[in-house]
């Protein structure tokens, strides 16, 4: 390898290692970022109403903000905590060698 070739390589790695560690810099703001009822129901395009429910059960951890007893309390749903349940709810509905058309695996 000639002496550009060596420089060449060096500043490659060294921009890849400043870009990767700027992505990684990135990721947990965007996990740990708080969303709304409506946003958090447009990331898994479902109804508000669905998700109001979901929080409701108990089902989607969440935070509620607001008077005791009040009507419309400010709820905030984390995006780890959504990716989460998300993550369950693909585990729960998949059926191990289950696939359409497939008679054998009944």
């Amino acid at each position: 390898m000639t002496g550009l070739e060596e420089a060449i390589r060096a500043i490659v790695v060294e921009e890849i290692a400043a870009v990767e560690s700027r992505i990684l810099a990135l990721l947990p703001e965007q996990l740990d970022r708080s969303l709304t009822v409506h946003e958090a129901a447009d990331y898994v395009r479902i109804s508000d109403k669905l998700m109001y429910q979901l929080c409701q059960e108990g089902i989607i951890p969440h935070e509620r903000y607001g008077v005791p007893g009040s009507r419309k309390p400010k709820i905030i749903i984390r995006l780890s905590d959504l990716e989460a349940y998300r993550a369950e709810q693909r585990a729960s509905n998949y059926k191990k060698g289950h696939r359409k058309g497939d008679e054998s695996a009944n």
